[in-house]
This record gives structure tokens, C-alpha cells and sequence, in this order.
């Protein structure tokens, strides 16, 4: 998709990536490996450049340090900011650890939610995880937590990433992400109250889809591991790994699926 002119002043470059599941016991670790590293040496030789990296979850399957410090060996080549919320595959401590998570302002809290100010568009991770499925969940606590983080700048674009989608994936095994409607109900509460919520953008499907929740815009990127990707993708992808470039224009975002 071609970019229209946008006020410069106010635009902003997100390049999301997302499920590289880097993992040692894997018989395909070293084609995860490769294609991460297509992606990074991609997104690396962007012109323009963008502002911030987003990773959208699963940087590893089953976190362990061993499998972060593997991926970070790629991962930390990243020449621009680099941002991970944690999938259901990873561990969040360690992902806290290990990666740039922003401010948090509830630090006592068991979740890892944090915001990213410095850019025309103010990003919010979310965390979705489930501490007994794979499913996403999202309880009153968090949603209280993005309650306050959303009041502090009521005027400033601000979009939310996150892993599973608060949307129903019509194509999907499994159509809806989370344990139940109630979890997204918290969620869709907080967003009901906070107008200057412009996009979320998630991970955890493995495919390209396309929703909404409340009006709000809301998307996924496929996998960046080709051997777990789902769905269709662009002609002259069925080899090569993908991400998407998210430009906002001062009003709206403009997405496009990158091939490697």
C-alpha cells in the first residue's frame, strides 16, 4: 500500500514483528533462526527508518534465559528501539529482564504493562497472558492499571499492543483468543472511556487478520517463524518471512505486510 502525504510533525514509523519462537529443541531452530534474521537485517535497511520495533509476543517458545539470550544474539542487532510485550510462550519476568519494557506504573504488579512516551504516538503494552492456558485473558486488575496509564494523556494518540487479539478470527481453528467474553469485557470497558485509543496491534494467530472492538481498529502480523504461519500471505512470500510497517499520518495509521 502506497503512503499518502503526512504531517511530519506528528507522524510516526512502527514496524511490528511478531512469533519468532525461537526454540533449541526445536528441529526447525535453524530455519527460526534465519528467518529472524532476514526480518532484523530487513527492518534494519528500511529508508525511512522507522522509530520503534514492536514484538508482539512468543520471542521464544517456553521461555528459558537459554532461549533469549539465543534469540538476543539476533534480536540486539536491532539498530532502532525494540519493544516485546509477553506472549503466552514466553516468561514475563524474564522477558522484563531481558528487553526494553518502558515505564510501568503499577511495578508491584504480577503483569507487565507499560507505556512508551517519547514519540508522536504513545504505545501501551498489554499483558494478556493466562497463567493456566494459552488462551488470552485480561482481569480487572490490568484493566484498572491501562485505566490510569490511558487518563495520563487523554490528548495524545495512543495505541495498545499486545498478543491475542480482543477480535474474532473468522478463519482461525479458534475463532476467539481469549478464555471468555468476560476477560475482553474488562478490556473493552477501559477503551469505551479513552477515545484517544487510535489502533491495537497483535500477535499470537500466526496470520494476517483484520477486526475491530469498539470501532477501534485492530490487527494481526503472521508469524515470523514460516513453519508455524497460517493463512494466506502476499505472492512471493510462501518462502521468505514477513512483518508490517504501521505508519501514522497525524490521523490515522496506513499498514503493509513486508516480505524479506
Amino acid at each position: 500500500m502506497a503512503y499518502d502525504c503526512y504531517d511530519s510533525l506528528n507522524a510516526m514509523i512502527i514496524a511490528q514483528i511478531s512469533d519468532s519462537h525461537i526454540d533449541p529443541e526445536s528441529d526447525k531452530l535453524e530455519d527460526r533462526l534465519k528467518d529472524l534474521r532476514r526480518v532484523v537485517d530487513d527492518i534494519n535497511n528500511q529508508d525511512p527508518a522507522p522509530n520503534i520495533v514492536i514484538h508482539t509476543g512468543d520471542v521464544v517458545h517456553n521461555g528459558t534465559q537459554e532461549k533469549y539470550d539465543m534469540a538476543l544474539t539476533i534480536l540486539g542487532d536491532v539498530r532502532i528501539p525494540l519493544h516485546v510485550c509477553a506472549g503466552n510462550r514466553d516468561d514475563r519476568n524474564l522477558i522484563a529482564a531481558n528487553f526494553q519494557t518502558g515505564r510501568d506504573v503499577s511495578p508491584r504488579s504480577d503483569f507487565l504493562q507499560y507505556s512508551i512516551d517519547d514519540y508522536p504516538v504513545r504505545l501501551i503494552a498489554l499483558d494478556t497472558t493466562s497463567a493456566i492456558t494459552n488462551m488470552g485473558d485480561y482481569c480487572r486488575e490490568r484493566a484498572d492499571t491501562l485505566n490510569r496509564m490511558l487518563a495520563e494523556e487523554r490528548q495524545k494518540p495512543t495505541v495498545l499492543f499486545m498478543h491475542h487479539p480482543p477480535f474474532e478470527i473468522v478463519d482461525s481453528k479458534y475463532p476467539f483468543q481469549f478464555e471468555d467474553w468476560d476477560t475482553v469485557t474488562y478490556l473493552a470497558g477501559v477503551l469505551k472511556k479513552n477515545e484517544h485509543v487510535k489502533q491495537l496491534f497483535c500477535g499470537h494467530t500466526h496470520r494476517c487478520s483484520n477486526g475491530k472492538i469498539l470501532g477501534i481498529p485492530a490487527s494481526t502480523v503472521p508469524s515470523i517463524a514460516i513453519d508455524l504461519r497460517l493463512g494466506d500471505v502476499p505472492e512471493g512470500a510462501e518462502f521468505a518471512p514477513v512483518y508490517q510497517i504501521h505508519k501514522f499520518d497525524g490521523t490515522r495509521f496506513k499498514s503493509k505486510t513486508v516480505v524479506c
